[in-house]
């Protein structure tokens, strides 16, 4: 019986040794399986960090604006040049209108304007007689005529001579209006021919100020990455200058940066 009780001590001595090896054995590899997992998540973030910072510094890029502005000379003159007249009799308003737009168009043709410079319109007459809103007692005439002759033309001075001499035509009866929808307004129709170099101009504003922002930030200036015309404005280079006009477009551009 102790024989047998020896046996089973030592048989109980050895499974525990075994078991603690094994146990031993296992936290060695749970360390070794952390501290391989350790290195891995070091090893992956400094492989992203450094693909990262490649796509950062290729996406790198800056957008500027580039403005160009240039003064140019109207090319186009429209001047609706009114006058009004009136009678008690449609026959005599008829020749009123007909001898004062001889006097008109025969002043324009001393002004060096041509008749494929203007046109003469037909007049606007209004019979007071059948409208219920005039007091009849207080009109002067009957029938009233509003009459243009409308100039278009690229004779920009000669047009404008012949609008500051207007007033002589006072002389002659005839009172040409000074009305705002009567005033000569001035247009430039070269657009088209301007656009590449103002756009060229434009974009190098752009590139300087790009590379202004590149020194900045000790970078260098690369290819175009995206770009963007702005839409070009016509004003009048100033109050009573309005035979100047001033152009300008405003570009949009991106820049990849180096």
């Amino acid at each position: 019986m102790a024989t047998f009780s020896y046996i089973a001590y030592k048989i109980y001595v050895l499974i525990v040794k075994i078991m603690r090896k094994r146990i031993n054995t296992m936290v060695v590899v749970m360390k070794f399986e952390k501290l391989l997992i350790s290195l891995v998540i070091i090893i992956s973030s400094i492989i992203i960090a450094t693909g990262m910072r490649g796509i950062i510094h290729q996406d790198r890029s800056v957008t500027v604006r580039g403005l160009c502005e240039k003064e140019v000379d109207a090319d186009l003159a429209i001047w609706p040049m009114t006058f009004n007249t009136g009678n008690n009799e449609l026959s005599a308003l008829q020749k009123d209108i007909i001898s004062k737009t001889e006097i008109i168009t025969a002043y324009l043709k001393e002004h060096n304007l041509d008749e494929s410079d203007f046109t003469v319109q037909a007049p606007n007459i209004t019979d007071n007689s059948v409208n219920p809103y005039v007091d009849r007692d207080r009109i002067n005439y009957t029938y009233l005529a509003k009459e243009t002759v409308l100039i278009r033309s690229s004779k920009i001075q000669e047009v404008i001579n012949a609008q500051k001499d207007s007033l002589s035509l006072a002389g002659k009866g005839i009172a040409i209006s000074q009305e705002y929808d009567s005033r000569i307004n001035f247009d430039f129709t070269g657009l088209n021919a301007i656009k590449p170099e103002m756009i060229a101009a434009a974009t190098k504003n752009a590139r300087q100020a790009a590379e202004q922002f590149a020194s900045d930030s000790n970078s260098k200036v690369g290819k175009i990455k995206r770009a963007t015309q702005g839409l070009f404005s016509i004003e009048n280079a100033a109050v009573g200058l309005e035979e100047k006009k001033i152009v300008r477009v405003v570009t949009t551009v991106e820049y990849s940066l180096k």
